[in-house]
């Protein structure tokens, strides 16, 4: 097969329509259209972006509870009743673990993150063992130097 019906079979044009008269010819064949370069993600960032939107809603959340339990505790202090005072300690509790919910996704994102970004060779580790099996008179004679 030649190479102008290799070019022909590839999308690429013939090295005579490429090469000058003065020219040598090469081995290389020459592109017909620029080739565009497709960078592929080799993971997607919708774990990342998932962990975010939640993280936002746990913040959203604490900031509306925040106002909340402001309010409550005012109420609170104006009826003194103790059915009101155990309304405002149960919303600090659910603020109490909304928060603690909002660390831990905040240590999920970083996790993710590290996990999409980071290099994939770290995450594997070889171990070798070398392993000398003698008995004690092979060593001694290995320590005296016989053979």
């Amino acid at each position: 097969m030649s190479d102008d019906k290799i070019a022909n079979a590839l999308g690429l044009k013939p090295l005579a329509e490429v090469l000058d008269a003065t020219v040598e010819p090469s081995t290389e064949l020459a592109l017909a259209d620029p080739v565009e370069i497709v960078t592929v993600i080799a993971e997607d960032n919708e774990t990342v972006r998932d962990i975010e939107q939640a993280r936002g809603n746990i913040k959203n959340i604490i900031e509306q509870g925040d106002d909340a339990l402001k309010e409550m505790m005012s109420l609170a202090k104006q009826s003194e009743s103790p059915r009101a005072f155990e309304v405002a300690s149960t919303l600090m509790k659910t603020l109490l673990d909304a928060n603690k919910d909002f660390v831990e996704m905040s240590m999920k994102k970083k996790y993710a993150v590290d996990e999409v970004n980071g290099p994939k060779e770290a995450a594997q580790t070889n171990v070798t063992n070398n392993n000398l099996i003698v008995s004690t008179a092979d060593l001694l004679k290995m320590l005296k130097g016989e053979t």
